[in-house]
């Protein structure tokens, strides 16, 4: 086989053989995929194997995947001992007997008929959902031989399927931000079989960016690096999960001591705010505490609440800080009971006004800010949804003001919080009161 020249951060995981599942996830030109298919070659030169090579759609697999394989052969300087056929699309070693097989998940029932299989590459994996994924997994059968699932995508939305398999208590619950510090994470479960006996389970996780790739033209790098779109660069350049679209809170940033920074002793009591937006039994209920800068135009969200299926005792305990300086509150008034009991208990609360246009007017609020300034610590649930909501879109693929792709509490908490800032940027600008009553 050919020489290699590989980075360190990539040769460890070309070289390691020791996971039943393996993620690799990363940014534009970062060089997952081509050590995916790299790994895969090696090892089906080397051994025996047969491997299913997916992607969701099966016509998407030609000018990726199967291109991807015949570099990874070229690469190795193998190409010769393996057979090529583009229909369907297989690769065959003509030496050991290894078979690679390429199949898109639209075609599924006849990857049904599959058998044997002891090795899954899945290329952009976040196409695919959780369903798809466990029953690629049930495809791994091979017989001896220890077998492989690997995973390869893009950091997109922490909506997706990928995300809520690694990165949630629903799956296997890897640390996101341990992952951009550490850079590669192993997680080892102990499976207990119905004999007794019990078997390992490793998993693990190797993020990567651009700047592991030392084989970039200079042009690419400086299209990431001059990249101005703060979801673009989140995702493409640093290689960590965003927005897969078009970002609601585009002014929005993330800063560390709001409070301290920005607020105290520099903004006059005048100009704090305080939202609540109900979530009853089944949905968060959010409060947030905010104060505005008239000078800079700049929102300053410094401390929230956020929880799910409390009494209305229990929601007075944890919104209990917002009673200080007795600064009024704003709530969604579809909620008048639980307005009235807060009122009783002490709270300066006021249902927000609401009716037709205004979650177009309050989307356009929230938009006028210069910044908004997001507390990264005391404000983990506004973060990550200021950087997961964005637009639905219609059948034109046009923007729809007003609806998102999730429940954004924290907006409506902050929307019903500002209902007293004069919101005037325009002279022709309709004023929030003609919402009243209508």
């Amino acid at each position: 086989m050919a020489k290699l020249k590989i980075k360190e951060h990539f040769f460890n995981v070309l070289q390691d053989w020791n996971f039943d599942i393996l993620l690799m996830i990363g940014g534009y030109g970062s060089g997952k995929s081509f050590t995916g298919f790299l790994k895969t070659a090696l090892l089906a030169t080397q051994e025996k194997r047969k491997i299913l090579v997916v992607r969701k759609v099966y016509s998407t697999l030609k000018d990726s995947c199967y291109e991807d394989l015949k570099e990874a052969f070229d690469t190795l300087g193998v190409r010769k001992k393996w057979k090529l056929i583009k229909s369907p699309y297989e690769a065959e070693n003509i030496k050991n007997g290894s078979k690679i097989i390429f199949k898109g998940m639209d075609d599924w029932r006849k990857l049904k008929s599959i058998k044997n299989i002891d090795y899954i590459l899945i290329e952009e994996a976040d196409e695919l959902s959780i369903e798809d994924i466990k029953e690629l997994r049930k495809r791994l059968r091979g017989l001896n031989i220890k077998k492989h699932l690997v995973l390869m995508c893009n950091p997109v939305s922490r909506l997706s399927s990928i995300y809520k398999m690694f990165f949630t208590d629903e799956g296997f619950n890897f640390d996101e931000e341990e992952l951009y510090r550490k850079r590669e994470l192993v997680k080892v479960e102990t499976i207990t079989l119905e004999d007794g006996t019990k078997e390992k389970f490793v998993i693990k996780v190797h993020h990567s960016t651009y700047k592991d790739n030392p084989f970039l033209p200079a042009s690419f790098i400086y299209e990431l690096e001059s990249e101005k779109d703060p979801r673009i660069r989140r995702i493409a350049r640093d290689g960590k999960f965003g927005a897969d679209g078009d970002l609601v809170l585009y002014n929005a940033v993330f800063e560390n001591n709001v409070f301290e920074r920005y607020v105290a002793g520099k903004i006059d009591r005048k100009h704090l705010y305080r939202g609540i937006d109900w979530g009853y039994s089944i949905s968060y209920t959010c409060g947030l505490m905010m104060a505005v800068n008239p000078v800079l135009n700049e929102l300053y969200i410094y401390w929230e609440y956020y929880d799910k299926g409390k009494t209305t005792q229990e929601l007075m305990q944890g919104l209990q800080v917002l009673k200080n300086n007795n600064i009024p509150i704003y709530a969604d008034s579809a909620s008048s009971q639980t307005i009235a009991d807060f009122y009783d208990a002490g709270f300066n609360i006021y249902g927000a006004t609401k009716g037709k246009g205004s979650v177009e007017y309050h989307e356009q609020l929230l938009r006028s800010f210069s910044r908004i300034v997001i507390d990264i610590d005391r404000c983990p649930n506004t973060k990550s949804t200021a950087e997961e909501c964005v637009y639905k879109k219609d059948k034109n693929g046009e923007i729809q003001a007003g609806k998102y792709n999730i429940d954004p509490h924290p907006f409506d908490a902050a929307s019903y919080g500002l209902e007293e800032y004069d919101y005037i940027p325009l002279k022709e600008r309709i004023k929030k009161k003609k919402y009243i009553g209508v």
